[in-house]
């Protein structure tokens, strides 16, 4: 038989090593269990691109409930034609008939209780959940923002930019021991909501529709 035609012996046949076909995952930490990654809705591969532990909120803190913004003079702006259509000139969170501003802060603008934060995460629109970069609002419980830790899953959540406007399902919650738990491993999805609910801290998971 020529040796061309020969069929390879089983130790002859190569395989591929371990590392040339596993496949990157969303790694969490330990205190985060893996089914909060978003549901799979993309073809793009999820990848672990965490950059490392992320700082929370200090939900804890108690402070008056009136704003610490100087106040400011407002103009009162022209009345539009009734057929304009007028874009937001704000950012507007939207549950049910519930609402509430936008703005991207710091603990100061949490304690201000005047607002909704964006603490952590890209521009609104550009979130991925399979690449970790995750929106995180978040607000005090006593200043109304208590419906962020435990939204039912389903629940509709709109959110509404001078760019644009997008919408996103709750697809889990997470309640861990404490208020203002470290946030470390548990910002998940392309939106996460944190608040605190009784003694703990609670998380909304979201996904972009």
């Amino acid at each position: 038989m020529d040796a061309a035609d020969r069929m390879p012996t089983a130790s002859e046949v190569p395989t591929a090593s371990a590392a040339s076909v596993s496949v990157a995952q969303p790694v969490p930490s330990a205190s985060a269990p893996a089914s909060l990654a978003p549901p799979v809705r993309r073809t793009a591969r999820p990848s672990a691109s965490a950059s490392g532990p992320v700082r929370g909120p200090d939900l804890t803190r108690r402070v008056p409930l009136v704003s610490s913004r100087a106040p400011t003079a407002t103009a009162v702006a022209p009345t539009a034609a009734p057929s304009a259509t007028r874009r937001p000139t704000g950012t507007v969170i939207r549950i049910g008939t519930w609402s509430a501003g936008v703005i991207r802060g710091g603990q100061d603008e949490v304690d201000a209780c005047k607002d909704a934060v964006q603490w952590a995460g890209p521009m609104i629109g550009t979130e991925d959940g399979y690449e970790m970069r995750t929106v995180v609002i978040v607000g005090h419980d006593y200043c109304g923002f208590d419906l962020f830790a435990t939204l039912r899953v389903g629940t509709r959540v709109t959110i509404s930019t001078p760019r644009g406007t997008w919408t996103y399902t709750v697809y889990a919650n997470y309640v861990t021991p404490g208020r203002g738990a470290p946030a470390a491993g548990l910002y998940w999805g392309d939106l996460t909501l944190q608040s605190c609910v009784g003694p703990d801290t609670g998380f909304s998971y979201l996904v972009r529709d």
